[in-house]
């Protein structure tokens, strides 16, 4: 006698419904229908149900084991579990009840396998008691090597989750090192911000009783007030840049991969003492805005301006600072400098228009380096000079 004659013959009598119970079907089946119709949560309420107390060392293939040796038996729990699964595939033996023939059963089996209902399907088929054996073969081999692709895409999910944590906690490390990062500028910001308004509170306190006791000493006056302008725009220069900085920061700390900001190299200094020897003695408060250039040879052009009664405003042409500050630079100055060597010629031609507008000395040199700086301010000759002088 063949297997499936043999399948057929073991299966008790039905059910009134023309419904197999759980306790009916064969063996064999009892492992598959309740590792696969029976979901986690099922499981977790038939516990409950039942009062089952679980120990400390119990495994979840310890829980499979005991409900596919129950399933066997007409006790309560194979009657707990045969409500649960009805229940939970109701509709599935409902459409499956309508079908009379093989061919729509398989139909019926391929469609839930396709649509993921393959537990409602499984438990229909093998609870029908007119299904014939082929269609219940069919339903068990692929439930078989169902749970096999699964054990396997299982595994792979999990490499992959791995995977995911450790670029989260580097992602995350990094976060944090730009946040200490950006801490530390706004914390050396606020300083410096300190700062100059101590320079400034310092010069109004000196300005003031200078103004009473030598009142007719204009001279001196006008100079003192000269160096309170220049402390002036200087602060509003750093929280202009100070801002810059914080709308920057807060544009990129959302991207977790984004890029460390370029420094430039330092540019070795150059000898400028004969130089500086032709400039001026006084510049008389003049502010002088510098855009572009090398950052390298910012501290002597600053020294070099500072030391002669003047300020020195920057502005490196859009490296790391946007256009859109360049108004309010060039309005605080009283001649603008450009080094046509080292500066986009987007900036420069944008500079140039706006001294033109506001009617301010646009003076372009040939080059970036300190004696060409020297030059420039020795042309200067203590006043402001023409819009559009030539290249220095």
């Amino acid at each position: 006698m063949c297997e499936r004659c043999r399948t057929k013959d073991a299966l008790p009598p039905l059910s009134r419904g023309g419904r197999r119970k759980l306790w009916t079907i064969p063996g064999e089946f009892h492992c598959s229908i309740v590792g696969t119709c029976l979901s986690s949560d099922d499981v977790a309420w038939l516990c409950r149900r039942l009062r089952l107390t679980m120990s400390a060392d119990v495994r979840p293939y310890d829980i499979h084991r005991y409900f596919v040796e129950r399933a066997g038996t007409n006790g309560p729990e194979a009657r707990l579990m045969q409500r649960r699964l009805d229940e939970a595939a109701a509709g599935a033996i409902r459409r499956f009840a309508k079908e009379t023939t093989e061919e729509g059963w398989l139909a019926q089996w391929e469609a839930s396998v396709a649509s993921g209902a393959v537990a409602q399907a499984y438990w229909a088929i093998l609870s029908h008691a007119g299904i014939p054996d082929a269609v219940r073969a069919r339903a068990f081999s692929d439930v078989h090597m169902l749970s096999h692709i699964m054990g396997g895409e299982s595994r792979r999910q999990l490499r992959d989750n791995q995977g995911l944590a450790r670029r989260c906690a580097e992602l995350e490390e990094r976060l944090a090192r730009n946040e200490r990062a950006a801490a530390d500028h706004l914390a050396e910001r606020d300083a410096r911000i300190r700062d100059l308004e101590a320079q400034l509170a310092k010069r109004r306190s000196v300005v003031n009783p200078a103004r009473e006791v030598l009142a007719p000493a204009h001279r001196t006056g006008d100079r003192l007030q000269r160096e309170v302008d220049v402390l002036r725009r200087r602060l509003a220069a750093e929280r202009m840049r100070a801002r810059s900085a914080e709308a920057e920061l807060d544009r990129l700390r959302p991207l977790l991969d984004g890029l460390s900001a370029l420094r430039p190299q330092p540019v070795p200094a150059t000898r400028t003492d004969e130089a500086e020897a032709e400039v001026p003695a006084d510049l008389n408060g003049q502010a002088i805005l510098y855009v572009g250039g090398r950052p390298g040879t910012l501290p002597h052009l600053r020294a070099a301006v500072e030391t002669r009664n003047g300020s020195l405003l920057h502005h490196d042409g859009g490296i790391e600072q946007t256009t859109h500050g360049l108004v309010c630079l060039v309005e605080q100055a009283d001649v603008v400098v450009c080094p046509i060597d080292c500066v986009s010629h987007n900036a420069c031609l944008r500079v140039k228009g706006l001294c033109r507008r506001m009617g301010k000395p646009f003076v372009p040199m040939r080059s970036a380096g300190a004696t060409s700086f020297a030059r420039m301010l020795r042309t200067l000759n203590g006043a402001a000079g023409t819009p559009d002088t030539p290249p220095a």
